[in-house]
C-alpha cells in the first residue's frame, strides 16, 4: 500500500476506536442489548451526556498515550490494548448485571468480601456460558475490529510514521474536552436529583446519562456519586425530622392510610383482619389478635433463594407434598415480595430482623464494620422477654460478616456456625446421612440443610426440657445459584414436559424442590417419622430472595410470553408463612402434622419490612413507641412492596418501575404522581435511617420530643 493509504487506516483506526467503544456501552446501558438490566427511560439529554462524558474520558486517555508514543504502529498497539481491557471490562460488568440485576458500583464491592468456597466453580462456568448462549462475546467486536485492521496494515509504514503533538495542542485539547466533560458532570447531576435522587440507582442512572467510562473512572479514584440525603431533604432540624418520620409511622394507635385514606391502628383487631382468618379459641383474646402469640417460642426460618412460582406451577408444586399439607395448617402469604439490595440474602435478615430497608447499593453487614449501627431488633426485643437467642447458619462464621453482625448489631446469645459443626465433629468431607436406612448422603461444602434442621430441634428440645423460652433463627444454605449439591441432582423425567426446552439451571433449580420439601419437613418430622414439632412454638418462614432466573425460562414455565417488568414481578415473589402447632395431630399416614392455630391467607402484597412488624406485634414485643413503617401481615390494610435493588414497587393491583414509571404491568394502569412521590420520598428517608450510625435513635427521640409517644 501506499504511504497516504496507511494514514488513512490510521486515523480510520483512531475513529473507530472511539465509535465502537462508545456503542459498546449500550450492553450494559440499553435493555433490548441486556435482558439483565433494569434502565432508566432512555432521553436525548441524557444519551446526549452520555456520548460527551465516554468521548471525553477516552479522548482524554487517548491524548495521555500519545503524549508519550510518537510512533503511529505503537500508538495503534496502545489503543488496542486499552480496547481489549475496556471490552473486558464490558463484559465483566455484563456478569455482575446478570447476578445482581443492577450496575456495579464501589459500594456493591463489599459483595466480594464472602467466602466464595462452593460458589466460585459453578459462578465461573455460567460466566462462561454466558459468552455463548447469551452471546456476550459480541462485546469484544470492537477489539476483533480493530485487530482486523491493524493486521491488515502495513505494519513497516506505520513503524516508521511518526507524530509530534506539540504542547500547545495538547493543552488546548485537554482543556476543551475537560469542559465538556464537567459540562455533562454538572448535567447529569441536575439531571439524578429531579429524576430520582435515590443512591441505589445511581449507578444505573449515572452509566446511562453520564457516561459507563466517566462514571466508573470517578468511582476509581474513590469521587463516589452519592447524595447527602439529610440535606438534600432538608431534615437537619429535629422537628423536621420528626414531622418527616411520623408522617410514614405506623406505631400509632391511630393513623391514616396513605392509600385507601381508612384509619388503622398498632391494636388488630379481629374484625379488621383478613376475613377467612380462623383463630383457634385456645389463643384468643376476645376480638384483639394483638400479643395472642405472647410467651410461646419462637424459630423463625430463613428459606435460601425460593421462588412463590414454585408454588404457583402445578407440575413443580405437586412435588412438594409435605409443604402443601404444612400450608393447610398455616396463615400463608400468598403475594409475599422480598426488599433485598445488593446485600441478597443479608439484606432479607436485615428487613425482617429491624422492618427496615437495605439501601440497596451496599451491604449493610459490611458496612458495620465502618459504621457502628445502633438498631433495634427482634432478637434485641425477646432478650428484653427473658428469651434466649440463637441464629444458625452452615456457612463460614465470617460469610456476610456475621460472626459480627449477628452478636453485636442484632443481639444474638450465640450464632452457630459451620467452624462450630466442625469442631463438633460434623465432617464437611464425609457429607451427611440423612437417610440411614437408604445410605442416603448429602455432599456440600456446608452444612446440610438436614442437618440444621436436625440441630435447631436438638436445641428447642434442651431449651424446652429448662423452661427457657427462645427464639431461634436457622438460615438454610441451599438452593443456592448456580443450584450445585443437590442430593437427588437432575432425573430423567422429573418434568417431562420441559425437557429440552429450558436450560439446565433451570431444570437444576426445580429439580431442587424435592429437597426443599424434604429439609422442611425435618423441623416436623424425624427420619424414623417421630413427631420432631417444638411445643409451644410458633414457626415463621420466609425466602430471602428469588432464584434470578432471567434467561427466558419463565415464559416456558408458565406458557405465556412475559413481559421484563411480568418477570421482575415473579423473581421478587417468594414464600411466607406462619405456623402455630397445636396439640392436635392431622393424620397422614407415615407422619402427623399438628393441627395450626392461625391458618388463613394473605392475598393483599406483603413483603418482609411487614414480617417484622407482624411477629412485633403478635408476640407483644416491647418495641414500645420506637415508630417502625411496616403493616400487619394479618390486616386489610394496603400497602407497597420495594425492590431495594431494582427500584420495582409491587402494588395490590400492578408493578411499576421507579426508574421509568410507564414500565409497568398490567399495561392499562397508570402510576399517579401523588403515590410515586410518597414512595420515593419514603425511601430516601429510608436511606437516612441505615447511611447513620445513630439516626434510628435520633428518629425515635426526635419523635417523642415532638409528640409526646
Amino acid at each position: 500500500m501506499k504511504k497516504y493509504n496507511q494514514w488513512s487506516i490510521y486515523f480510520l483506526f483512531i475513529g473507530l476506536f472511539f465509535i465502537l467503544n462508545i456503542l459498546n456501552t449500550y450492553m450494559l446501558t440499553a435493555s433490548i442489548l441486556n435482558r439483565y438490566i433494569a434502565p432508566f427511560t432512555h432521553t436525548f439529554l441524557g444519551e446526549l451526556n452520555a456520548f460527551l462524558g465516554n468521548f471525553s474520558v477516552l479522548f482524554l486517555i487517548m491524548t495521555v498515550f500519545f503524549t508519550f508514543i510518537k510512533k503511529a504502529k505503537s500508538r495503534m498497539i496502545s489503543l488496542l490494548a486499552l480496547t481489549f481491557f475496556l471490552n473486558f471490562f464490558i463484559f465483566a460488568m455484563g456478569v455482575f448485571n446478570m447476578f445482581f440485576g443492577t450496575s456495579f458500583s464501589i459500594p456493591a464491592s463489599t459483595i466480594f468480601k464472602n467466602p466464595a468456597d462452593g460458589f466460585a466453580l459453578g459462578t465461573f462456568f455460567n460466566a462462561l456460558l454466558e459468552l455463548i448462549t447469551y452471546w456476550r462475546i459480541v462485546v469484544f467486536i470492537p477489539f476483533i475490529v480493530l485487530l482486523v485492521i491493524y493486521k491488515l496494515s502495513d505494519r513497516n509504514q506505520l513503524q516508521a510514521m511518526f507524530l509530534k503533538i506539540t504542547v500547545q495542542k495538547t493543552l488546548s485539547s485537554v482543556l476543551l474536552v475537560s469542559m465538556t466533560f464537567f459540562t455533562a458532570i454538572m448535567s447529569y447531576y441536575q439531571q439524578f436529583q429531579a429524576v430520582l435522587p435515590i443512591n441505589a440507582v445511581k449507578s444505573t442512572f449515572a452509566i446511562q446519562n453520564l457516561g459507563v467510562y466517566p462514571y466508573y473512572v470517578g468511582e476509581f479514584f474513590g469521587k463516589p456519586f452519592d447524595l447527602d440525603l439529610q440535606r438534600f431533604l432538608d431534615l437537619e432540624e429535629e422537628h423536621k425530622i420528626a414531622e418527616a418520620y411520623q408522617f410514614y409511622n405506623k406505631n400509632q394507635s391511630t393513623y391514616t392510610n396513605f392509600f385507601d385514606n381508612q384509619v388503622y391502628s398498632n391494636r388488630l383487631l379481629l374484625t379488621d383482619a383478613v376475613d377467612d382468618l380462623v383463630v383457634d379459641p385456645s389463643i384468643r383474646n376476645d376480638n384483639l389478635l394483638h400479643g395472642i402469640l405472647k410467651d410461646r417460642n419462637l424459630v423463625l426460618i430463613h428459606l435460601e433463594s425460593m421462588n412463590q412460582f414454585l408454588l404457583e406451577n402445578a407440575s413443580i408444586s405437586e412435588r412438594f407434598i409435605f409443604l402443601n399439607r404444612l400450608l393447610e395448617q398455616s396463615f400463608v402469604f400468598n403475594n409475599f415480595y422480598n426488599n433485598v439490595g445488593m446485600g441478597v440474602s443479608s439484606d432479607g435478615e436485615l428487613a425482617v430482623m429491624t422492618g427496615l430497608y437495605p439501601m440497596g447499593d451496599r451491604t449493610l453487614y459490611w458496612e458495620y464494620n465502618s459504621i457502628d449501627y445502633e438498631l433495634e431488633s427482634i432478637p434485641m426485643f425477646f432478650k428484653e422477654m427473658g428469651y434466649y437467642t440463637e441464629a444458625i447458619h452452615g456457612d463460614k462464621e465470617t460469610f456476610y460478616n456475621r460472626d459480627k453482625v449477628y452478636p453485636e448489631l442484632y443481639g444474638f446469645d450465640h450464632f452457630h456456625a459451620l467452624e462450630d459443626f466442625i469442631e463438633e465433629g460434623y465432617e464437611v468431607e464425609s457429607g451427611y446421612m440423612y437417610d440411614t436406612v437408604n445410605q442416603k448422603i448429602h455432599h456440600s461444602p456446608w452444612i446440610s440443610d438436614y442437618h440444621l434442621a436436625d440441630f435447631t430441634y436438638g436445641v428447642g428440645s434442651s431449651l424446652l426440657s429448662q423452661s427457657t423460652p427462645f427464639m431461634l433463627f436457622p438460615v438454610t444454605m441451599m438452593p443456592h445459584t448456580p443450584y450445585d449439591f443437590d442430593p437427588n441432582g437432575i432425573r430423567d423425567g422429573l418434568y417431562p414436559e420441559y425437557e429440552n426446552l429450558i436450560s439446565r439451571i433451570t431444570m437444576k433449580y426445580i429439580s431442587y424442590v424435592d429437597y426443599i420439601d424434604d429439609v422442611i419437613k425435618r423441623f416436623f418430622v424425624s427420619e424414623t417419622g417421630e413427631d420432631h414439632t417444638l411445643d409451644q412454638t410458633v414457626y415463621v418462614f420466609y425466602s430471602d430472595h428469588g432464584s434470578g432466573l432471567k434467561n427466558g425460562d419463565l415464559d416456558i414455565l408458565f406458557d405465556e410470553t412475559l413481559s421484563v417488568i411480568e418477570t421482575r414481578k415473579i423473581l421478587q415473589k417468594v414464600p411466607a408463612w406462619i405456623y402455630v402447632p397445636g396439640d392436635e395431630m392431622v393424620d397422614y399416614g407415615d407422619y402427623g402434622i399438628r393441627k395450626g392455630l392461625l391458618v388463613g391467607e394473605q392475598n393483599l402484597v406483603r413483603s418482609q419490612v411487614d414480617l417484622f412488624r407482624t411477629i412485633v406485634e403478635l408476640f407483644d414485643l416491647p418495641i414500645d413507641d420506637s415508630p417502625y413503617y411496616g403493616v400487619h401481615g394479618l390486616s386489610k390494610e394496603p400497602t407497597f412492596a420495594l425492590d431495594n435493588r431494582l427500584m420495582d414497587v409491587v402494588m395490590d393491583d400492578y408493578i411499576y418501575s421507579m426508574k421509568s414509571p410507564d414500565t409497568i404491568y398490567p399495561l392499562h394502569e397508570e402510576v399517579s404522581e401523588h403515590i410515586f412521590e410518597y414512595i420515593k420520598r419514603f425511601k430516601m428517608l429510608s436511606d437516612i435511617i441505615v447511611s447513620s450510625a445513630e439516626m434510628q435513635s435520633i428518629i425515635r427521640d426526635s419523635i417523642r420530643g415532638r409528640y409526646g409517644n
